[in-house]
């Protein structure tokens, strides 16, 4: 238990990760057992290879003369990746369009890529997908000369791979017609035919972080549409200063954490470098200790990232020991980090992963200097209020195994003391900007309120625009009612934090971002030029969606609780009144409707008085996500 108390707060140490690692270890030999099994019983899904027992044998044999070789085999990202997949084709729950043997037959390739890893004689023979290239998964690829030259069409053949043993020369890879590839000694070595699996290294007082590029094996990705971005010497030097340079900040601010990621993460697939903003990255659970990362702009970048995935990393280990969410269909929630809404066990993932990314600023901007120490320090406030927010909304929304409660509660009890630690005052308030706006955008795009209400509240304005405003239920969530935008005015604010110089541009050439004069207003503190520029905008085009936000930010601004309250708490529905009210009679003064809507819904007051404290717009929004039952669970 002591372990997972470890865990629940985002730690762990060696005992704590390698039981994590026993788990996957135990899950991985049961994979390949389970793919032996299904295979062996019809031994016509090998196709023109040997028979599989023959692959299982070998195995058995590098696990018996060497079993780091085998573990390193085992436990390599893609062996899960391909185990799960093959298994899955076995059993007719996913089709693909290679032809079955060649996917089973990948059996022999982990196989020779085990033996040859522990020095063994072997002889066998490979599928080669493609007709040219036979990747041995964590040593590199094998490039062989294509069985017809003229032939252009991709085509399945078979490679026989054989080796003496150490001292018995290399290891040879012969193609259909006879053409040999010799691999070299050492493997990292580079020859004609071969190209060694490309990797980063980082050197550390403790641990060293040592990470493969795996930019060529068929089972690296594990995300559909998603493919590595193939290597070239620069681009590889590239991952490799970010690398060192991220590794120095992590093991300078956090030793320890640097030594459970370095301990733990084995692999990455690299994507194409991201062109702006944060790069994308994802892990899996069939994938212990791989991560598919975007090349980053900054090595602060590449460490959240490598945080924010180890985090992942660990949960997914854990949830296949343990059950901490309950299974049902629960409600859908707000998470400050997605666009869409979540279900309880993606917004358990969601916080321990943002989990560790707060942990990893609250530690770095001490550190840090200059520029980058500002950077860090917003960070920090913009996260610790937004996930504890998300805490308590786990801790209320019924959903948790009586474990998940104790996990969970570890986790809000530590971000609530982070909370209480000192920040400049302007940069909590920018950092409560920018969570206000998240969340009033989030309502907005996945808000459906009910056509009754809109319609009585429309009728009711229009005939009796003195009366009070009719009651209205809680709108139904539903994922992208309204079309994504791009959360400029979030963007503007974290820039000033990132990049002061950008700003002053961005107020000069607005529409690069697609800003507005009332973003740069309302960013300013001037809430009475932006109040007026919004309602401006909203009198032109009322089916707009990101003016009603900033006029709810303006609004609160200047005071104008009733107005802010319906725009920040509920603007899906004050929009869908005025369109109707616009259908029927002549368009409403925007922030007159907002005021008139605000003032019957005192419990939506309520959460604008509690976002004038730091991060309670997103604790009170997230009590009205839970409330309403979703019409489609996913």
């Amino acid at each position: 238990m002591e372990s997972v108390a470890q865990l629940s707060v985002g730690g762990g140490d060696a005992e704590a990760l390698g039981q994590l690692r026993y788990g996957q270890k135990s899950k991985r030999l049961l994979l390949i057992r389970m793919v032996f099994e299904a295979v062996a019983a019809d031994p016509a899904t090998m196709g023109p290879l040997p028979l599989v027992r023959s692959a299982w044998d070998l195995l058995g044999r590098v696990q018996y003369e060497d079993p780091d070789a085998f573990e390193e085999i085992l436990m390599y990202p893609s062996t899960g990746v391909w185990a799960a997949h093959v298994l899955r084709r076995l059993r007719g729950v996913r089709s693909g369009s290679v032809p079955l043997w060649t996917e089973v037959g990948y059996f022999h390739t982990l196989a020779a890529a085990a033996a040859i890893r522990a020095g063994l004689e072997f002889h066998t023979r490979a599928p080669v997908p493609d007709g040219g290239t036979l990747h041995l998964p964590s040593l590199g690829t094998v490039l062989l000369p294509r069985a017809d030259a003229d032939d252009i069409r991709p085509q399945t053949h078979v490679a026989t791979v054989r080796w003496a043993g150490r001292g018995g020369g290399s290891v040879a890879v012969v193609s259909p017609r006879g053409a040999c590839v010799l691999l070299p000694e050492p493997l990292e070595s580079t020859v004609p035919g071969w190209r060694p699996l490309p990797q980063v290294r980082a050197e550390g007082p403790r641990h060293g972080l040592r990470l493969a590029l795996d930019d060529t094996d068929p089972y690296a990705p594990f995300v559909a549409g998603q493919q590595p971005a193939l290597l070239n010497e620069q681009s590889r030097q590239r991952w490799q200063a970010l690398t060192e340079q991220a590794w120095e900040a992590l093991v300078r601010s956090q030793p320890d954490t640097a030594d459970g990621l370095a301990y733990t993460m084995r692999s990455l697939v690299p994507l194409a470098p991201v062109t702006e903003g944060e790069p994308y990255s994802v892990s899996s659970p069939e994938s212990f200790g791989g991560v598919m990362l975007q090349l980053p702009l900054s090595p602060t970048s590449l460490a959240v990232g490598l945080v924010h995935e180890f985090q992942h990393v660990k949960l997914g280990a854990l949830l296949d020991l343990v059950t901490l969410t309950r299974q049902g269909d629960g409600g859908l929630h707000y998470a400050p980090w997605r666009l869409d809404p979540r279900p309880v066990s993606g917004l358990l993932q969601g916080v321990y992963a943002y989990l560790g990314i707060v942990a990893f600023w609250r530690r770095y901007h001490p550190v840090a200097s200059g520029q980058e120490a500002l950077r860090a320090r917003f960070a920090y406030a913009r996260w610790r209020r937004s996930t504890l927010a998300v805490l308590d909304d786990l801790l209320t929304c019924g959903e948790l195994t009586e474990l998940g409660v104790w996990f969970v509660t570890n986790m809000q009890e530590l971000l609530a003391g982070w909370c209480e630690e000192p920040l400049p005052a302007h940069i909590e308030t920018d950092a409560a900007l920018a969570a206000a706006d998240n969340l009033g955008m989030w309502r907005l795009r996945n808000g459906r309120p009910a056509a009754s209400d809109i319609g009585a509240l429309a009728e009711s304005w229009i005939r009796t625009p003195r009366a009070a405003c009719p009651g209205a239920k809680r709108s139904a969530l539903q994922t992208d009612v309204l079309p994504r935008e791009r959360a400029v005015r979030a963007e503007l604010v974290k820039i000033r934090w990132e990049d002061p110089r950008r700003l002053d541009w961005l107020r000069e050439h607005p529409d690069t971002l697609g800003a507005t004069f009332s973003d740069t207003a309302l960013l300013d503190g001037d809430f009475d030029a932006a109040l007026r520029g919004y309602r401006q905008q909203l009198m032109a085009r009322p089916e707009a969606s990101s003016p009603w936000i900033g006029l709810g930010l303006a609004a609160r601004g200047r005071g104008n609780r009733a107005a802010a309250a319906a725009l920040l708490g509920r603007p899906e529905l004050v929009r869908a009144v005025q369109l109707r009210v616009a259908e029927e009679a002549a368009p409403a003064d925007p922030l007159a409707l907002a005021e008139w809507i605000g003032r019957r819904h005192p419990e939506v007051t309520e959460t604008v008085e509690a976002a004038e404290g730091t991060g309670g717009m997103e604790r009170a929004g997230r009590a009205e996500a839970v409330a309403v039952p979703p019409p489609h669970p996913t």
